[in-house]
């Protein structure tokens, strides 16, 4: 429990955790956690974030917890899950990386970093590298990836804003619910084959997606499968708002490109 701590280390983590079945991290008054030069390894290990866990971790509590990192924020070698609790991250790599997995079902993030913001691959198991938001508010402010998941993404509630080189990137991206707002400086939505355990597709059932783009060799939704649109209301501004290799279908919802209502999902832009 963390209750008005404020740790400053140069080269290791402020929270190393080597072993555990569950850890909980649980902040009860505002709290700091940086690490101000190069980190060092423990052995084989390569500990690189502020915290750093070898275990599932959870984070939860009611206060803000400050983060600035050297280089990653928060790392968990399985499992990351935030349950509760105010979290904000600066970091020249990733603010938060799982191993396995990053689940979330309420709280605040908010995160500035070099490079992704939210990032999970298992380098050894392509089922895995999967997150999942369920609820809470998430701000991310990132040079790369806002969300980069190897698996799947899933969004069934929440409040998701990112400002990043491209907003979500997965290989099954699927929207369920919540408000997501994506201002990218490539592709806002990317369901790539990262993941030989599944296939491309980005599907929406609910939920508010609005995509704003820069101009040029940039696309709103690019999908190397299928797009399936069931629901939801999907805004987009930008010159190239879909693109994708399989086929696209509008089984319901709202699509709205450049300020104008479509009734049917455009023909692949390359």
């Amino acid at each position: 429990m963390l209750d008005g701590v404020n740790i400053t280390n140069t080269n290791f983590p402020c929270i190393y955790v080597k072993s555990g079945d569950k850890v909980f991290i649980t902040t009860s008054a505002d709290s700091s956690l940086t690490v101000s030069g190069t980190f060092k390894a423990d052995g084989d290990t390569n500990t690189d974030g502020v915290i750093f866990s070898k275990s599932d971790i959870t984070l939860n509590g009611t206060a803000t917890l400050t983060i600035n990192s050297t280089d990653n924020g928060v790392v968990s070698k399985d499992d990351l899950k935030v349950t509760g609790g105010t979290y904000n991250i600066t970091a020249t790599s990733k603010g938060l990386q799982a191993n396995d997995s990053f689940a979330m079902s309420d709280g605040e993030i908010n995160i500035k970093s070099n490079d992704d913001g939210i990032h999970a691959e298992n380098s050894d198991d392509d089922k895995l590298g999967y997150v999942y938001i369920g609820g809470g508010i998430i701000n991310i402010d990132v040079v790369d990836d806002g969300i980069h998941a190897v698996s799947v993404v899933q969004v069934d509630d929440g409040e998701i804003n990112i400002t990043a080189g491209e907003g979500i990137e997965g290989t099954y991206i699927q929207i369920n619910g919540g408000n997501i707002n994506i201002d990218a400086t490539y592709d806002g939505i990317n369901a790539a084959n990262k993941s030989e355990s599944y296939n491309a597709l980005f599907e929406m059932n609910n939920g508010t997606l609005t995509i704003k783009v820069d101009e040029g060799d940039t696309d709103a939704i690019d999908s190397n499968g299928d797009i399936t649109i069931n629901g939801g209301t999907i805004d987009i501004t930008a010159s190239l708002p879909f693109d994708y290799v399989g086929e696209a279908t509008l089984n319901g919802g709202k699509i709205i490109i450049n300020g104008n209502e479509v009734s049917e999902i455009p023909a692949s832009t390359k």
